[in-house]
């Protein structure tokens, strides 16, 4: 059974094609898979979960048949899956370090006491550095959305890419920007 007809069985949900499917593209899930999960219990959950995931995208005309084989389609679906559920799993699981944080000021208060102002400007002037030493792009996309406070689809839409592309790079450049003032705070304690 050919490609073409392989999507057209699995679109009208027939058995045969069905069965095709789960036993041609079983090792691509499962490479895909492998790169995630190390548990074979869970591996067996998440190729049923990626199979079905597939299915319902397939149902939505998600694949295009001029953008690309079905098989590379398959692949790229079930890596968006298996990264989605990992954010999930790794959101679920992450501690809290500081509950109070969650209602702190955008901007300084100009009413507080000068040390406090102070300590906002060193905080301050230690991001400015950090974000010197990012790449051109990602401090672009982190001055659109913090500073300009631009939402994701005008960014993504400025920058010529999808919505997804967009919060994977945004949240990509937060993290070097993370590591970058991580690295200075240890280089300072050092020195210090």
């Amino acid at each position: 059974m050919d490609d073409t007809s392989l999507v057209e069985g699995l679109r009208a949900r027939h058995d045969a094609a069905v069965r095709a499917y789960l036993e041609r593209y079983r090792p691509l899930f499962l490479h895909c898979i492998s790169h995630f999960e190390q548990e074979p219990a869970a591996r067996e959950d998440l190729l049923a979960d990626l199979s079905w995931h597939a299915l319902e995208r397939l149902a939505q005309d998600a694949f295009d048949p001029t953008r690309g084989s079905f098989g590379t389609w398959l692949y790229r679906v079930a890596w968006c899956r298996c990264v989605d559920l990992k954010r999930q799993h790794n959101a679920r699981r992450r501690i809290r370090l500081s509950p109070e944080g969650d209602h702190l000021q955008e901007r300084a208060d100009p009413s507080a006491p000068l040390h406090e102002a102070l300590e906002g400007a060193e905080i301050g002037s230690a991001v400015r550095r950090a974000m010197t030493e990012l790449p051109a792009e990602e401090r672009s996309l982190l001055v659109l959305r913090f500073v300009e406070q631009r939402p994701l689809l005008d960014i993504a839409a400025a920058l010529g890419i999808t919505l997804e592309q967009a919060k994977y790079r945004l949240k990509r450049a937060a993290s070097s920007l993370r590591r970058a003032l991580l690295a200075r705070l240890s280089k300072s304690e050092i020195a210090g």
